[in-house]
């Protein structure tokens, strides 16, 4: 086997935020969804991955053509993973690594790294074919994927049942043959947590890498580094799926008065404050902000709100909004629901293709 570090493999792409330099020999992936891809004509390839953490392990996906083919926890040592084999080396093949687990900001520390990658003697990198766009989708518990693995009765909040190459947000890149860049946090909302916790939530680290991380070993790596946003383009386009756990939030413990004003208007102001960051960060992108996979009563009317205003105010035409099927609506049998009451396949699924198609409808087309 002949091995490569980061920074001798030509030919790769890096999905989600990371601070990687042309220079470094390693790759930190923090973000549940963030990937490297290789595209190689090789018999097998292998990966060299390490991890720290306290009690929340990480998982690995692999795909191979957009396929998956396996997905298994991590060791903490430096340890070499056989990711596929016995492949024809005269074909193609694009080898997709995923983080699957989410930033978990309440253990000790949480980093995975890509060290090197392994090829058979007559292996080779051929070029990446680049993709048509780039989407970022930033959420909660649904963009990480929780859920999205296990039974219907699984109701441990453990990584196991977590898996962010199984969500929407990847399923709608592939529709859109897109280079994605995901953001999800379990619990969070846009003003608050589920449980009200109001220093969870994700508008204050749009700006940064993975700032939810603080541990010594994410920091080194660069968690709390100015995330670049594709070089200062932005994305094509910008998928919001926040609100769930604020509805929630509301339900458990939030006071009437947030900061001087009533909560409902607080989620109204915060909406109009984070699509301002967020346009100031992609000029040219069509931003959707979605909702509905998790019944909602209250929080989409005051999302909704958010929007028109802001757009009163700002004059941009280039943010819209969609409200997507429940798992209500749609999973009728155990084999069709996720596990911990969160959206399955299904679900993601019904929402990848309506997301698809209102961005495939917007392309070029100003409201």
């Amino acid at each position: 086997m002949k091995e490569y570090k980061l920074n001798q493999i030509t030919h790769k792409r890096l999905l989600g935020r990371n601070a990687y330099k042309d220079n470094d020999e390693a790759l930190t992936l923090f973000w549940g969804g963030a990937a490297l891809e290789v595209n190689i004509k090789a018999r097998e390839i292998w990966a060299c991955i390490s991890t720290t953490y306290d009690n929340l392990e990480h998982w690995l996906a692999v795909e191979v053509n957009g396929a998956p083919v396996s997905r298994f926890m991590l060791n903490k040592e430096k340890t070499w993973y056989c990711l596929a084999r016995n492949m024809n080396p005269e074909k193609e093949n694009l080898i997709s690594i995923i983080k699957d687990t989410q930033p978990m900001n309440d253990d000790s520390t949480h980093s995975l790294v890509i060290h090197a990658i392994g090829l058979d003697e007559a292996g080779e990198f051929v070029p990446v074919k680049p993709r048509s766009c780039t989407i970022e989708f930033v959420g909660d518990s649904i963009t990480a994927g929780e859920g999205t693995v296990g039974a219907p009765d699984e109701m441990d909040w453990i990584c196991q049942w977590m898996s962010a190459s199984k969500t929407y947000a990847i399923q709608t890149a592939k529709l859109m043959n897109a280079d994605w860049n995901t953001m999800g946090k379990s619990g969070w909302g846009i003003c608050w947590a589920w449980d009200g916790n109001r220093d969870c939530k994700i508008p204050p680290h749009y700006e940064q890498v993975c700032s939810v991380l603080k541990d010594a070993n994410s920091v080194a790596a660069g968690s709390q580094q100015k995330w670049d946003f594709n070089n200062g383009r932005g994305s094509d386009y910008v998928v919001i799926n926040l609100g769930t756990n604020d509805e929630s939030g509301m339900q458990n413990g939030v006071p009437e008065l947030v900061e001087g004003l009533a909560r409902e208007q607080f989620i109204i102001s915060s909406v109009k404050s984070f699509l301002t960051v967020i346009r100031s960060h992609n000029p040219n992108a069509k931003i959707l902000w979605c909702w509905g996979m998790l019944s909602l009563q209250t929080v989409p009317a005051l999302i909704q709100k958010g929007v028109d205003e802001y757009k009163s105010e700002s004059g941009d035409k280039n943010v819209y909004t969609l409200e997507l099927e429940s798992i209500e609506e749609l999973e009728k049998t155990p084999e069709e629901k996720g596990s911990r009451g969160h959206p399955g396949y299904k679900t993601h699924h019904a929402a990848a293709l309506k997301i698809a198609s209102s961005l495939r409808a917007k392309r070029g087309n100003p409201l």
